[in-house]
């Protein structure tokens, strides 16, 4: 079957190019179907609850998605009447842009001191400065002391003040769309342009980080896969010195990346933040199998200059066949160990690279066979496939063997003590560099305005108790104040804001019997909506504490917060763990983070198992499989241990790279195996053997490892920075695992002289 495709592209070219642009042009068609998603089932475990919880949470108490935009002023305070007047027209002007339906600002809320009010007040009538029945000479004392407003609609100096802009709908799982979400943040930020002259602004909230964060990605799938494609031609051409050798490689990466990308785009398969390099993967993928092909091309084309090309073509493909069979099949197995994860975006990349892999196979023999065949015979090469490191890294695995072996030995180590600092801590405001309008805002909301990303503490089956127990308010009371009390936390809102609100109006007594009732249940639905909707539920029974974290705090460990708030509920104030669940932004990214350190340990022991099996499958022997195997641990214990000794977390991104790694340096071992069966079989000598493999398939591994290592440190130009952290890792994944192949892995070859299978894999 194989001879016969083979030999129809060869014989058939200009029927097999037709057939080849049909399927290829109805697969692009699809890529304006593309999407990417940065929502919060992007944060989601695979089997977890909690996502679903979350989504229940926000039915119930209405959605946390809200842009939030800081406006401050230099010297007086937001309460001047200009400042008024300026706020009355920014919140005019936003509520014009389509989309926006309400906005949240000092000059709409409820406010209940301005003048103070009696609960019979209270529940009687609206005051704000908007319906001017505020009385303006107290609403200073009550933004700096409101325990509604105080450091979280007003900053403490009275400078700052924040707009709210909600974004939620009636089912807070169906999130405004991301290009609707874009547009109507490029038409705040065009409102806010014309407001700059007259105070300071930034625009932040969850929507506008994913906002970001797409637009980010995007960028860097059509900005940094373009700089990809020009470094590694520049890179090609280096190496060949021909046109051909530049546009054929080239042009076959491309194809095969964008048929995936029209693959993904046409089944509805969205690209998350961890999936966002697939399409620099795949190029890259793509890349290194027909670099092989045109190397071996070129190698049997110099040792037979007059032989047609067809013959040429259809002689590498045939020998080629089987190690690039066996490189994808175990390349299929790295990035599927994946699925051992517990992140469903995790996994969904792991999938979607597995198909991408051997989509890359099968376009780069098949599109090689038809370019080759067409094109004209090629010149005879003026300048052979060599480089001098290839001979250096020759002659070191022949003269200094135990040097080799003590170098990569302390390198374990060190890495070792780097795996054992790794940490899973990271922050959104982290992923974004700081000269960002993105980091601006995080980081001044974070700390003017009381945080940014929410931590939400729901409890069940105690709202209908609450109104008629005091116990249990002064409990929440006590939480409250605890939960106020933790550094990290901004801004704490809670029913027990409500009960603040209500004793500010009681001559400062907490209210009970039916002054509680009076406050509860005639109190105006525009005051309910912001003070007391937010934060019990009859219908459900719950009751929802929300927690704005401040994620610019230093040495910030999610999971230890959560952990000791968790443990104070349980020890102190004497609520039982079903009580109570944590949700919110907050809460999801943390079990993510978690999750990772569990699924990169998984990973790479499932990986390594399943290479293992693998190589003996293909090479027969349990030796050569140790041999291939054990070299290749060792880029990805330097990619892990440098990010340790660095101080760089485990992410969304680099969760991925240790894998990946492993699949590349298997790639090259089983090439460079595979071409030592050959060459061992012509004089039974290991040593010569070793220099001949250098001198042939060493070749396509040095030219696919430095072309692709300097296409992904382009990504160091990104904002977003775990893109950053993926081009510098995907780069030393690249090089060590191609030096570990030309020294250790030969070495060990050398010295413990397995029995090589006299079947050969390349004939």
């Amino acid at each position: 079957m194989l001879n016969s495709l083979l030999n129809f592209l060869i014989k058939k070219p200009a029927w097999s190019l037709v057939l080849f642009l049909f399927v290829i042009g109805a697969t692009l068609l699809q890529i304006q179907n593309f999407s990417l998603d940065a929502s919060s089932e992007s944060l989601s475990l695979d089997g977890d609850n909690n996502l679903e919880l979350y989504f229940d949470t926000q039915k119930t108490f209405g959605s946390d998605e809200s842009l939030v935009i800081s406006y401050t002023v230099n010297e007086e305070t937001i309460l001047e009447p200009n400042q008024i007047s300026l706020l009355r027209s920014l919140r005019d002007d936003l509520l014009n842009i389509e989309g926006i339906n309400s906005v949240i600002s000092i000059l709409d809320v409820s406010l209940f001191q301005s003048p103070p009010l009696s609960l019979i007040e209270l529940a009687s009538d609206v005051y704000t400065i908007d319906n001017g029945k505020a009385d303006l000479s107290y609403i200073e004392d009550e933004f700096k002391n409101s325990p509604l407003y105080a450091n979280n609609l007003v900053s403490a100096d009275l400078k700052t003040t924040a707009l709210l802009i909600p974004l939620s709908s009636d089912n807070p799982e169906i999130l405004i769309n991301d290009e609707t979400l874009k547009a109507l943040i490029e038409n705040i930020r065009l409102i806010m342009n014309e407001y700059r002259n007259e105070a300071s602004l930034f625009l932040g909230g969850v929507p506008m980080i994913r906002n970001d964060a797409i637009g980010y990605i995007k960028s860097d799938l059509i900005v940094f896969s373009l700089a990809v494609v020009l470094v590694m031609s520049s890179m090609l051409a280096l190496f060949f010195r021909k046109i051909r050798w530049v546009l054929v490689p080239i042009s076959i990466s491309i194809i095969g990346a964008l048929f995936m990308t029209g693959i993904i785009s046409a089944i509805g398969w969205k690209v998350t933040v961890i999936s966002a390099n697939f399409f620099s993967l795949l190029l890259v993928m793509t890349l290194s199998v027909t670099i092989h092909l045109v190397v071996r091309y070129r190698e049997i084309w110099n040792k037979n200059p007059d032989a047609k090309s067809s013959d040429v073509t259809k002689q590498t493909l045939t020998e080629m066949i089987k190690p690039c069979a066996y490189t994808v099949i175990t390349t299929i197995a790295a990035f599927a160990s994946l699925t051992a994860s517990n992140v469903k975006p995790v996994i969904d990349f792991g999938l979607m690279m597995s198909i991408g892999v051997t989509i890359a196979f099968v376009l780069s023999f098949v599109v090689f066979a038809i370019f080759m065949t067409l094109l004209p015979k090629p010149k005879i090469a003026d300048h052979p496939d060599q480089f001098l490191v290839l001979q250096k890294f020759a002659h070191t695995t022949d003269k200094s063997g135990k040097k080799i072996i003590a170098t990569l030995t302390i390198a374990i180590i060190i890495s070792l003590i780097g795996i054992s600092k790794l940490s899973v801590e990271n922050s959104f405001i982290n992923y974004f560099k700081k000269d960002t309008e993105i980091y601006q805002g995080l980081n001044f909301i974070d700390k003017e305005l009381g945080g940014t990303i929410p931590l939400e503490i729901v409890f069940n089956g105690m709202a209908n108790a609450y109104w008629a127990d005091s116990n249990l308010r002064d409990d929440f009371h006590e939480v409250h104040k605890y939960l106020d009390g933790i550094p990290s936390i901004g801004k704490v809102l809670s029913i027990d804001t409500f009960m603040q609100v209500l004793k500010g109006s009681n001559n400062g007594k907490a209210p009970n019997g039916f002054l509680l009732v009076l406050g509860k249940n005639n109190m105006p639905e525009f005051a309910k909506s912001q003070v007391l909707k937010p934060h019990i539920s009859d219908a459900t029974d719950q009751i929802r504490i929300v927690a704005r974290i401040k994620e610019t705090t230093t040495g910030l460990n999610r999971n230890q917060l959560i952990n000791d708030i968790n443990n104070e509920l349980i020890e102190e104030f004497n609520f039982s763990q079903e009580d109570f669940y944590f949700t919110g932004t907050f809460s999801l990214y943390n079990n993510l983070l978690q999750s990772l350190f569990k699924s990169q340990i998984k990973t790479i022991i499932s990986v390594f198992i399943i290479i293992f099996i693998l190589f003996l499958f293909i090479f027969r022997s349990a030796a050569i499989a140790l041999i291939a195997v054990l070299p290749n641990i060792i880029p990805s214990l330097v990619i892990l241990g440098v990010m340790g000794l660095m101080n760089i977390p485990l992410d969304i991104m680099t969760i991925t790279i240790a894998a990946i790694a492993i699949g590349i340096g298997i790639d090259n071992a089983v090439h460079y195996i595979s071409r030592f069966q050959v060459e061992i079989l012509k004089d039974g000598d290991y040593l010569t053997s070793m220099y001949r493999t250098h001198e042939s398939i060493g070749i396509s591994m040095f030219y696919t490892a430095a072309t692709v290592a300097l296409g992904f440190l382009v990504l160091i130009l990104s904002h977003f920075i775990p893109s950053i952290y993926f081009g510098i890792f995907m780069a030393i994944a690249m090089l060590s695992a191609v030096i570990v192949n030309l020294t250790l892995l030969p070495k060990l070859l050398i010295i413990f002289k397995p029995a090589m299978n006299n079947q050969r894999l390349i004939k």
